[in-house]
């Protein structure tokens, strides 16, 4: 089985997939995924803290997947050796905790998931550089430019897409302002990325984090799920989406 969910941001929100609220997760094995959609927080001061969730998450059942969001420590979290994994490139954090890095396409129970982390800090003029923010929350030009050669190699389809944040003519597209400048020359926006892959790419379903918020909208009569407090089995991914807009899908 796989659940997906948005933030966790360490002991803030971890909470949602603590098995103790998260029934299903008693009994998931290594067979089974949960999947974090960024702002996973556990590779945050590359020492004990880290280490006590590392250590609490790999002695839990499933495999934890993450994509990165804009509050993670790239310093560390690209010190972890990369490996090809289910057909992508993952950083490996544990022997069940994987990264799943930007424009991979990934194959997990025999469905397709696209890749795509990474969100600018709206807060981040009041941040410290390498301490509490990073410019590597936004991609850069090799990335973008990975990530359309990977959409190539599989002729712009995919079952799932998987993002931190959302792209630009999403309802929640410009709730955030970012100002370019704090990163330079080579970064890029991650909205107005997502934005140009949107329209042809050929998708099921589209899942986000970043906007601390449970929502579902539809674009092109696809729907994108915005994740935050709720884990939910992709398999029953229709039910929260008739939960929250009284829409059936038509699958």
């Amino acid at each position: 089985m796989i659940f997906i969910t948005g933030d966790t941001h360490r002991e803030l929100d971890i909470h949602t997939i603590n098995p103790r609220e998260f029934v299903e997760g008693r009994t998931l094995t290594r067979d089974d995924y949960v999947i974090i959609c960024g702002d996973f927080g556990c590779i945050w001061d590359g020492g004990s803290g880290d280490r006590f969730w590392l250590n609490w998450l790999e002695s839990e059942g499933w495999n934890t997947l993450f994509i990165d969001g804009n509050h993670e420590n790239f310093d560390v979290l690209n010190q972890y050796p990369e490996e090809t994994w289910h057909g992508g490139k993952v950083h490996r954090i544990r022997s069940n905790i994987f990264h799943l890095m930007r424009g991979e396409v990934f194959d997990i129970e025999g469905k397709s998931f696209f890749t795509f982390g990474g969100a600018s800090s709206h807060d981040a003029q009041y941040r410290t550089e390498h301490q509490t923010w990073w410019k590597d929350e936004l991609p850069t030009t090799s990335e973008i430019e990975h990530a359309y050669q990977t959409l190539e190699k599989h002729d712009w389809k995919v079952d799932y897409v998987l993002t931190h944040d959302i792209y630009r003519s999403h309802p929640l597209g410009n709730k955030y302002t970012c100002d370019m400048s704090l990163y330079g020359d080579g970064y890029h926006n991650v909205p107005d990325f997502l934005e140009s892959i949107k329209n042809k790419l050929d998708y099921s379903y589209w899942f986000n984090g970043h906007y601390h918020t449970d929502e579902v909208h539809f674009t092109n009569q696809k729907p994108c799920i915005t994740l935050f407090d709720r884990i939910i089995n992709i398999e029953k991914v229709d039910d929260f989406i008739n939960e929250k807009t009284g829409y059936k899908l038509d699958n």
